[in-house]
């Protein structure tokens, strides 16, 4: 009977695993994402200052950016307005909250 437990604790253990895994991907919570933002928005003058907007390191920050948004429709938007435009990270604001409804959270 204890036996039956451990191994049915363990399959539980690795579905919630998995489970959390990808409620992480797909339902990441806005709050952390918008405290990242915060921390990346300054670095990105900073690396188109040094690298340039074709440059490996400033293309992969952009694609950061591009990770805090949640998937679907709103990812789409946000990469056509600021990924996708050479000039959009220009429009990117200070603050997570000024981005467009419908690009962010």
């Amino acid at each position: 009977m204890v036996n039956k437990a451990f191994k049915n604790a363990g399959i539980l253990g690795k579905i919630y695993t998995v489970g959390d895994l990808l409620y992480k991907e797909f339902f990441k919570k806005r709050e952390d994402a918008e405290q990242q933002y915060r921390n990346l928005h300054p670095l990105l003058k900073i690396t188109y200052g040094q690298s340039g907007r074709d440059s490996s390191e400033f293309l992969n920050l952009l694609n950061v950016f591009l990770s805090l948004t949640p998937v679907g429709a709103k990812r789409r938007n946000f990469k056509r307005r600021y990924i996708d435009d050479k000039e959009g990270w220009k429009k990117l604001p200070n603050e997570p909250a000024e981005i467009p409804y419908g690009h962010w959270w």
